[in-house]
């Protein structure tokens, strides 16, 4: 069987925006988190596609897409995927976004409801990274506020300088020790493909956002799926799927242990809890 194909969009500002794309039937759109590419999805691409149109994206900057010099915020990513499904007429859609890419969704839910959608996943995504000074540790774990203005304004200063890309002890900590020297290389190189000063502008936006008013307000069929990272507490994980009405909820591991990247470290435990969801949401 042939790999996925390459297709593109071209965006309202002239950004040419790539993803890949494998399978017929029911559409799924995959996007991956802040500096991720679409290959990370290659599991999913893979497995999914069997019986569903699977389409996985680079957002701009990432990946292949092309590179502008501005649009590094949540709200113009989201209306990027919107220009996806649109010119791919992708309707009815599965939309299932890990890390950033399901803030993403959220940004897409404020600007366009539900238009297109048919069920949506969240990956291991906090509501609201920055924590308050005023907030005491058991709000602090709701919200997912893993992050102080002081780390954020230092590491995106790491990223803007020309030392070591901080992005590679991110992965390190975020993975699970089980993963090998050579995948967590290979995880690096898709990072690294996304520039350092654009990275930086997106973090920095996607960190200091709050999605708490927004998330119960989701009618749309959900999954909510953990993957017990250190960066992303699992109470915040609990707390989105106790806020949407009939949301379905998943802990998927790493190979030893939490993980930020369960499609990635445990392909086939996840693939199996989106079938299962989408089996009993469709």
């Amino acid at each position: 069987m042939s790999g996925p194909l390459s297709g593109w969009t071209i965006t309202g500002d002239g950004v040419r925006l790539h993803h890949l794309e494998a399978g017929s039937g029911p559409a799924v759109v995959l996007l991956p988190g802040w500096s991720l590419t679409a290959q990370t999805f290659s599991a999913q691409l893979a497995e999914l596609s069997l019986s569903r149109r699977v389409v996985a994206i680079d957002h701009r900057g990432h990946g292949r897409s092309s590179t502008p010099p501005a649009g590094y915020h949540l709200h113009r990513l989201a209306a990027d995927l919107a220009a996806v499904l649109s010119t791919h007429n992708l309707d009815d859609v599965r939309l299932v976004g890990h890390s950033m890419g399901a803030a993403v969704i959220w940004s897409y839910l404020e600007l366009f409801g539900t238009h297109r959608l048919r069920s949506v996943v969240f990956v291991d995504q906090m509501p609201c990274a920055l924590r308050n000074p005023a907030w005491n540790d058991a709000q602090a774990a709701e919200a997912g506020a893993t992050m102080d203005a002081a780390a954020l304004f230092a590491f995106t200063d790491l990223l803007r300088g020309e030392g070591p890309d901080p992005r590679s002890g991110f992965l390190a900590e975020t993975t699970s020790p089980g993963v090998s020297a050579q995948r967590l290389a290979w995880l690096s190189d898709q990072v690294a493909m996304f520039e350092r000063r654009y990275a930086a502008d997106l973090i920095f936006d996607v960190a200091t956002h709050d999605w708490r008013a927004l998330i119960p307000r989701i009618d749309l069929a959900t999954l909510v799926v953990a993957g017990d990272s250190v960066n992303v507490p699992i109470a915040s994980q609990q707390w989105i799927r106790d806020r949407i009405t009939g949301s379905r909820f998943a802990r998927v591991e790493g190979l030893s242990g939490g993980t930020h990247f369960p499609h990635w470290e445990n392909p086939a435990a996840f693939n199996a809890a989106l079938t299962a969801f989408w089996n009993s949401a469709d």
